[in-house]
């Protein structure tokens, strides 16, 4: 219950920031998502099944401040995963009609998590950089994401392309990426320090949005993910699937 109070109090902060912006300029927006997903993958990796990733950020302009959350529904491998909160702030900028660049902060935070008795962690921060370019419905990028805690140095690249469908008033979202992670301390909470794991990572992600109206828009997607090297006990070749409603305000 306290995760809940704090999640609700943090969203709740948010949105009321937001209506008060609104209100001496235009350039504020907040958007608020509720999804579910059949797994939970993040950089390769599988930490828990079914869970729900509610979501809110508030844009300035060029500035976005957000909150993400991992809730898991059931049980994996045997034990409740831990669930996640993550807090970040991005400065995006367009540096030319095609191209645009961007800087972040991330604070990640599993409240439930015993690193004494299950060798979790309880909490990371990492700073990224990133680059995107963008023509017609083609787009690729590029990030670097440096994780202070856990030593470690993440690559990734995608490239993507939206399948316009004009009599539906919908498209087919298509991603393909890849990345390589490298980590000196991979389990900094533990009571062996020092941990290693570098493993290369690899998927696609197809989604379809359809707007309902101006502000809302519901999205179902299919994913796939695969690793290799990791040191850690992770099934890979893996599909899971995504629904969610976004709000726009």
């Amino acid at each position: 219950m306290k995760k809940i109070a704090i999640l609700i109090s943090m969203l709740a902060g948010l949105a009321g920031l937001t209506a008060s912006a609104q209100q001496t300029a235009s350039t504020y927006k907040v958007t608020a998502d509720f999804s579910y997903t059949s797994q939970y993958v993040f950089r390769g990796l599988k930490s828990a099944s079914d869970a729900f990733t509610p979501s809110v950020e508030l844009a300035v302009d060029d500035f976005h401040v957000g909150l993400w959350t991992m809730q898991p529904i059931s049980t994996w491998q045997g034990i409740k995963p831990d669930n996640e909160i993550d807090i970040y702030a991005v400065y995006k900028q367009k540096v030319t009609s095609t191209i645009s660049v961007e800087g972040g902060a991330t604070y990640y935070w599993y409240p439930d998590a015993q690193p004494e008795k299950t060798n979790s962690t309880s909490k990371s921060y990492e700073l990224g950089v990133g680059a995107t370019w963008e023509y017609n419905q083609l787009n690729a990028t590029a990030y670097y994401y440096y994780d202070f805690r856990l030593e470690s140095n993440t690559l990734v690249g995608s490239v993507g392309y939206k399948f316009p469908i004009a009599k539906l008033g919908t498209s087919v979202d298509v991603v393909f990426y890849i990345g390589t992670v490298g980590s000196r301390d991979w389990k900094p909470d533990a009571l062996r320090t020092g941990q290693k794991n570098s493993y290369n990572y690899y998927g696609f992600d197809v989604s379809v949005p359809y707007h309902i109206n101006d502000r809302a828009i519901v999205t179902a997607g299919v994913h796939y993910a695969n690793n290799d090297n990791t040191t850690i006990d992770t099934t890979d070749n893996r599909f899971w699937f995504t629904v969610g409603l976004t709000f726009g305000f």
